[in-house]
């Protein structure tokens, strides 16, 4: 379909309409948002994980707009100047790095949800046009889900490194500070022991969280610690009395032994300067001042949350050979396989439910992973580090994850010259690779110490692991969905490690046409035959907003041919009638002309300018003496050529622009503000 409107009409006009509200008509055939659902948990560069609608509603709140935002289908914000960051995956270097997060968005949603879960467990919720970021023997790509099929391999982060500050900022409101430094709760009914407190975030202080989150019972003004291991049980006594200066009551309780603090300086303390509240089992989460630290303070915690919730198998009574963490809580298991990917460790989740209720489960396989886990972080318990010593030494292969990508490689291969043997380092397995499509990471890291390949160095350097798609399915939607414009990347990390390319502000706004925003893609030429609005959508950009009506409206063409119709499968008799009803829609898009005062017309800047519809349009609205803003879209492209298009239409302003990656946005925003004003 966009093939045959390309070669009908190759630009897009935005029309304004100088009213309270304007009217913004794009000239192309409907598509669909490409957004994921609102809980959906997003990684921050400073370690918290927050659903993706708290993010635009925190970002919506600070810059002090749109409170009605509900009262809108559509809803862009400008937040460049909040420098919210987050960790961001390029595919085409394949490394993760911290991005700008550009802009947030809202939209109403009526249609399909798709629900992707992987062969690791991760799952994601999308609309149809969201894409994925894919490998296969074409390459890597983003990929639309509505796109994507089970047994594709999708993106996933293996190594990814959070930031956070370890200093801890002074206690507040709500106690009192003696002039010795030690802190002490307000209360109105008695009078709480005061307690010293750390200035930094050290070895001491981590243990203490981790000892706290996992054996802990925290609730306010009281926190215990239960646990069979007197090295722990005694670790934490000493902890609470270097830190805090608090003593712990020893007891036990039905053979197991206790350590309990009763003080509600420290309950307050911990939740007001760390964010770490008492809560249940099935809530709890790592503070996000301890999800950015340093390598040897992360091990640290990882090592205490392990000894305490980690199991490691027992390989002498045939167990499965795979170190295991689980909680009642999702978030904390999903911030732990975090925290090993700074250590470059992926996992794979699974639920079980246990006397009717949810537990999640990380499972690590692969004697790789498990010598990666004992030289990074080990363990303190004994027979949990002499079992782990015998996963190392096994020899155990980790086939969770691969690349299908052999018909790719052995591409490479001929290119290159080589046999099997030099190219793959063996012949032995080849065949049965090609035959299965697959080949471990294991391989493809052996191969790129033996070739200058930079495709196949940068696989065996990414940051990035390849998980196989499980099962899709579709489920009906009617709410808003969310999104985030992230700068050059493009993609976004959630909670569970899965990578989602976003959508740009620059394709709402200039890619309608291309099939990516409003409504069902067809493959039918010209299926919008009649003018049609999309009603109350903002966009804000700094101080300035713009409040519009979008006019949706067919593509315009000089001809349109009833061929073209039976070429997409309708019948002579229908195709006629379709097209007399498209060159109708035609004429009604172009007498919304009438109606407007300033239009925008983006022309693709790879192709000729001097087009007969080109010209057409550009005629129209001399004639009509209104004012226009000429967008040489595609400039990323090496075809593009924007001078060309200044030539063509010297009477007026041209931006260049790349509506695929949003490139020279700033500019086409500052030209768009000065032609609405």
């Amino acid at each position: 379909m966009i093939k045959k409107l390309r070669n009908f009409f190759d630009s897009i006009i935005f029309v304004f309409k100088r009213k309270k509200t304007w009217k913004l008509g794009v000239y192309g055939p409907p598509n669909s948002g490409k957004c994921v659902t609102p809980e959906t948990d997003v990684i921050m560069q400073n370690g918290e994980i927050k659903p993706i609608k708290e993010i635009f509603d925190e970002a919506r709140e600070k810059v002090g707009k749109f409170n009605n935002f509900k009262d809108f289908n559509e809803l862009y914000l400008d937040i460049r100047e909040l420098n919210l960051i987050l960790p961001s995956f390029n595919h085409d270097n394949l490394k993760i790095t911290p991005k700008k997060v550009s802009f947030v968005y809202a939209q109403k949603y009526k249609g399909d949800i798709y629900n992707i879960e992987t062969r690791s467990g991760r799952k994601i919720r999308v609309t149809p046009e969201h894409p994925l970021i894919r490998i296969s023997n074409n390459g890597i790509e983003k990929i639309k889900s509505s796109e994507l099929k089970e047994k594709d391999c999708v993106a996933i982060a293996k190594n990814v490194a959070l930031n956070s500050d370890l200093l801890l900022p002074q206690v507040a409101e709500g106690f009192n500070i003696s002039s010795n430094g030690m802190v002490q709760a307000v209360s109105k009914f008695h009078n709480p022991k005061s307690i010293s407190v750390p200035s930094y975030i050290d070895e001491n202080l981590v243990r203490f969280v981790g000892y706290t989150l996992s054996e802990g019972y925290h609730i306010p003004n009281r926190i215990k610690f239960s646990n069979c291991d007197k090295n722990s049980l005694n670790d934490f006594e000493f902890l609470s009395k270097k830190l805090f200066n608090l003593d712990c009551i020893k007891r036990v309780n039905k053979g197991v032994h206790e350590r309990e603090i009763n003080s509600k300086s420290l309950t307050d303390y911990l939740s007001n300067i760390l964010n770490f509240n008492p809560g249940t089992s099935g809530i709890k989460k790592i503070p996000s001042k301890l999800m950015g630290m340093p390598d040897n303070l992360t091990a640290e915690l990882l090592k205490v949350l392990f000894d305490m919730e980690g199991y490691v198998p027992d390989l002498d009574k045939k167990t499965g050979p795979e170190i295991e963490f689980t909680s009642k809580s999702k978030q904390l298991v999903e911030e732990v396989q975090l925290l090993l990917n700074r250590f470059g460790i992926v996992g794979r989740f699974k639920e079980k439910i246990v006397n009717g209720e949810r537990y999640y489960r990380l499972f690590i396989a692969g004697s790789d992973n498990h010598r990666r886990f004992r030289e990074k972080i080990g363990f303190n318990i004994n027979h949990k580090k002499e079992r782990l010593d015998k996963l190392c030494n096994c020899g155990l292969k980790r086939n969770r994850f691969y690349l299908p990508i052999m018909d790719l490689l052995d591409n490479i291969r001929k290119e290159s010259g080589l046999f099997q043997r030099e190219f793959f380092l063996d012949s032995k397995q080849v065949a049965r690779m090609k035959r299965d499509n697959r080949i471990t990471y294991h391989r493809i890291v052996n191969m790129a110490k033996k070739t200058d390949n930079k495709f196949i160095k940068r696989l065996a350097e990414s940051d990035n692991l390849w998980d196989e798609i499980k099962e899709i399915k579709k489920e009906d939607y009617d709410g808003y969905v969310y999104d985030l414009t992230i700068e050059d990347n493009h993609t976004f990390l959630i909670s569970n490690g899965l990578i989602a390319h976003n959508t740009t502000l620059a394709n709402r706004i200039c890619q309608d046409w291309l099939g990516e925003t409003m409504g069902k893609v067809s493959k039918i030429p010209h299926e919008t035959r009649k003018v049609q609005m999309k009603e109350k959508i903002k966009v804000q950009s700094g101080n300035k907003t713009l409040n519009f009506n979008l006019i949706d409206t067919p593509g315009i063409a000089t001809k349109i041919d009833y061929e073209d119709f039976i070429k997409s499968g309708l019948k002579k008799r229908e195709a006629q009638v379709r097209a007399k009803e498209a060159t109708k829609g035609v004429i009604e898009a172009i007498k919304w002309l009438d109606e407007m005062d300033c239009v925008l017309v983006v022309l693709d800047s790879t192709q000729d300018p001097y087009s007969q519809v080109n010209i057409t349009i550009i005629g129209n609205l001399a004639a009509r003496d209104i004012p226009v803003l000429i967008i040489g879209n595609k400039m990323d492209l090496k075809r593009s050529d924007v001078k060309r298009i200044e030539a063509a239409f010297p009477q007026y302003k041209v931006v260049g622009l790349s509506a695929e990656y949003g490139d020279n946005i700033d500019n086409f925003y500052n030209a768009l503000f000065k032609l609405v004003r």
